[in-house]
């Protein structure tokens, strides 16, 4: 039982891996002065939202991740993780993706947000700064443990992998 929640988990943060560089760098190329003149403000717009909503998505689910796996998270590494879990719920990020990314609809307000409303749970997520959230998120000149969420995820995914003697056969198919 405790092999097979381990497996699940390395999968699960080797995903998040992924699906954290990808968001983040795809923006970064959105938003570069060669591709972003090529494409009018709509676009732009509509692409950045994408970008955001699949970052916001993705650190929704490492904060089930932790909620569901953290018996199999090494022990040098849960701080970091609780830490992070911590910033998920400080920045809102579970909510905006309930009420913005994921639903059209806020439960307590019984309506859709206005665009004011989005934009302010937007600046709370992103701690007020786009350029800073994505160098939290993933900074490829600092991956450094526990400096960025895809170094904790590395970090933990290859901890679960040596605590457990996990080979690729297991984690890979």
């Amino acid at each position: 039982m405790v092999r097979t929640k381990a497996i699940e988990a390395f999968r699960i943060l080797n995903d998040f891996v992924g699906d954290l560089v990808a968001g983040t760098r795809s923006l970064e190329v959105f938003e570069s002065p060669g591709f972003a003149s090529k494409i009018g403000v709509s676009t732009h717009l509509v692409l950045r939202r994408m970008c955001l909503s699949h970052l916001v998505v993705t650190l929704s689910k490492w904060a089930e991740l932790y909620d569901r796996y953290k018996a199999v998270i090494p022990s040098e590494t849960r701080e970091a993780c609780l830490k992070l879990r911590k910033e998920i719920d400080t920045r809102g990020i579970r909510d905006f993706r309930n009420t913005v990314v994921g639903h059209i609809w806020d439960s307590e307000l019984k309506r859709p947000l206005t665009r004011s409303e989005v934009d302010t749970r937007l600046a709370k997520v992103l701690g007020g700064d786009q350029q800073t959230f994505l160098t939290w998120i993933n900074n490829p000149a600092d991956n450094v443990f526990p400096k960025t969420v895809v170094a904790i995820c590395e970090a933990v995914r290859e901890g679960i992998r040596a605590e457990h003697g996990l080979n690729d056969s297991e984690i890979f198919t």
